[in-house]
């Protein structure tokens, strides 16, 4: 990784936890909590560990809040929806996400009693193991506790002092990720729990006083920078970073072949807009539209987010049908979507190729289970010789050997699979892609594929 000098910034950044004031902040409890179901653990690390039981319920005594307070909670391997509540109050939920991260919610006023109070985190009736903990209590309305401090960040390129769209990403002393405040009004960024994206390269994000780490970051072929500082309150800093391409792509494009938006494929949280800004921060050159049987220009939304210049969007679909899923691309403007109810694979490959301008047709996620059918399950594919149980030959053009949002126990699985498609001959290409339906869930461009 290469180093920077960060000119006297640092200097003011880096001071001694010693010189910040008393924070109006109050641990509830400081254990971070194992929630699940007794003798079944869902992942392989929870093993041998007695969960509390799948609901919590933590007590303290507090004084009634006449204005708005601010909770803290410390999360890990959420997946589903978990609502949190005070002595019966919905506050909000816990945030999908499996990364170790810190919500902030907001306590309304009069939420808090004089005496006991409890602070719940209920389940969702589906099995989800999850951690959670480490409740923090600010007397402050929320933007005012993540608006302590501020820092001025500004990212550029150390080639062409350019600025670069990117990724910021802010973590506390564990490794968490932390909350920031960011103006609604700024025009170009895409904000989740410790990680903004920006289409300018610069953003003003406020923070409580502490100690953090903060990197910027644009994807695998770029530099990450790294700055730990200790912030103090009431203060705003100017934190200029630069980053540098490091790995040689000439004559290559970095593309992911597997790109969602909530907008157009309906979960996920990933507005249109937003994606247009995760794509240029994460350096994804060639994006492929492929949401669920739509058809979707990127073209139009990139103008607008102002980052029309850092990528090419391609038309695309994925074909969501009841016996796998298929991408298939280019597809003309205004063109019919491919019907999805087919499920015979030789009459469905016919149908996609029917698209116009359609080149290309990739088999996504070969392993999953999707309205109960594994396109790559035993009964349907021998992973030894490649030879379709099924009795047809098979005819589309690539598979995803990676896809950054479903990945095997086994990450070698797939490429398996691939192999043996090889072996028996059929003339398949191997794709990365993300799969992305999701601001920082799962990062867009994780999963990628470099095409000259």
């Amino acid at each position: 990784m290469t180093r920077f000098n960060l000119w006297p910034v640092a200097c003011f950044l880096l001071l001694s936890p010693a010189l910040l004031v008393a924070q109006p902040l109050r641990v509830i409890d400081d254990q971070l909590y194992y929630l699940g179901t007794p003798g079944d653990p869902e992942w392989q690390e929870f093993a041998g560990r007695t969960p509390v039981g799948r609901r919590l319920d933590l007590k303290f005594t507090a004084r009634a809040n006449t204005n708005e307070n601010t909770l803290f909670l410390r999360q890990r391997d959420v997946k589903l929806d978990w609502g949190v509540e005070l002595n019966g109050r919905k506050l909000g939920k816990l945030f999908l996400s499996e990364q170790d991260l810190i919500q902030s919610l907001a306590v309304p006023a009069g939420a808090l009693h004089d005496g006991e109070n409890t602070l719940s985190v209920i389940p969702p009736k589906e099995r989800d193991d999850i951690e959670v903990g480490e409740a923090k209590l600010d007397s402050r309305p929320l933007t005012a506790a993540l608006n302590e401090s501020a820092l001025m960040i500004s990212v550029t390129d150390d080639d062409t002092q350019q600025p670069l769209p990117c990724r910021i990403t802010v973590a506390d002393r564990n490794g968490s990720l932390f909350p920031f405040h960011v103006e609604n009004s700024h025009p170009s960024i895409a904000i989740r729990p410790g990680v903004v994206y920006t289409g300018s390269g610069s953003v003003r994000i406020g923070l409580p006083a502490g100690s953090y780490t903060l990197y910027a970051s644009r994807g695998f072929e770029y530099s990450v920078r790294t700055q730990h500082f200790t912030l103090p309150p009431g203060r705003t800093y100017p934190l200029p970073m630069r980053i540098r391409r490091e790995v040689p792509t000439q004559g290559m494009v970095a593309c992911d072949t597997h790109v969602h938006t909530f907008t157009y494929s309906g979960h996920g949280d990933a507005t249109v807009d937003e994606r247009m800004l995760t794509l240029a921060g994460e350096g994804i050159e060639l994006p492929i539209a492929t949401d669920h049987n739509t058809l979707t220009d990127y073209g139009e939304a990139a103008r607008k987010m102002g980052v029309q210049d850092y990528f090419t969007p391609v038309t695309g679909d994925e074909v969501t049908t009841e016996a796998g899923h298929f991408n298939v691309f280019p597809v003309q403007a205004g063109s019919r979507v491919p019907n999805h109810h087919i499920t015979d694979w030789p009459k469905l490959m016919e149908e996609l190729r029917a698209a116009p301008g359609v080149r290309v047709v990739v088999l996504n996620h070969p392993r999953n289970v999707h309205s109960n059918f594994q396109p790559f399950a035993d009964k349907n594919f021998n992973p030894v010789t490649g030879e379709n149980r099924r009795g047809f030959e098979f005819s589309f053009d690539a598979m995803e050997a990676i896809n950054s949002s479903a990945l095997q126990s086994d990450l070698m699985l797939t490429f398996r699979d691939w192999f043996a498609l090889l072996n028996y001959r059929y003339s398949v290409t191997a794709v990365g892609s993300s799969d992305c339906h999701d601001v920082s869930r799962y990062i867009v461009g994780q999963g990628r594929s470099h095409v000259r």
